[in-house]
């Protein structure tokens, strides 16, 4: 599937848009992005929440930020820098709730298929121990580097 212009991408749970996002997104993105990632960096580092909530606000551009929502309702989020060489996936959160029922695999999809017609390689860091990774193998990712508690991944499109 891919989204049409408007953002929609129609599936079989409902409706489902990428949204331009607005100032008043940012305490949702924050807090899916501290409750999502806080499990996973545990595992691997110190988890230090002042560090964690500077970091975000740093790296929050909101022209570069999308919410996924699906029959209305915010589920997720995501943010991408597109340079001249290439498309980079900086940030990509769906809810906990909301994890398993292919939101994620379709929003991708749509956004592959529409990055395609760039020609740009598109790149992403995941964290080692994240789950998401899997999914970006499914969809054609593969590693090319390892910075000790991330994996860089590429898709050459």
């Amino acid at each position: 599937m891919h989204l049409n212009p408007a953002g929609r991408c129609p599936n079989n749970r409902g409706q489902l848009y990428l949204n331009a996002a607005t100032a008043a997104h940012y305490q949702f993105a924050l807090e899916l992005y501290l409750s999502t990632m806080r499990p996973y960096t545990q595992e691997l580092m110190v988890w230090d929440e002042a560090k964690q909530r500077a970091s975000f606000a740093a790296l929050w551009k909101l022209p570069e930020v999308r919410i996924v929502a699906v029959n209305g309702r915010e589920v997720g989020w995501l943010q991408v820098q597109e340079s001249p060489r290439e498309v980079h996936l900086l940030q990509f959160f769906i809810a906990p709730d909301q994890q398993g029922n292919g939101i994620g695999t379709e929003v991708l999809r749509g956004l592959l298929a529409a990055w395609r017609a760039t020609a740009k390689p598109v790149v992403l860091t995941v964290l080692k121990n994240n789950p998401a990774r899997r999914l970006y193998e499914r969809l054609g990712f593969s590693v090319v580097g390892d910075s000790g508690v991330k994996y860089a991944m590429k898709l050459n499109t």
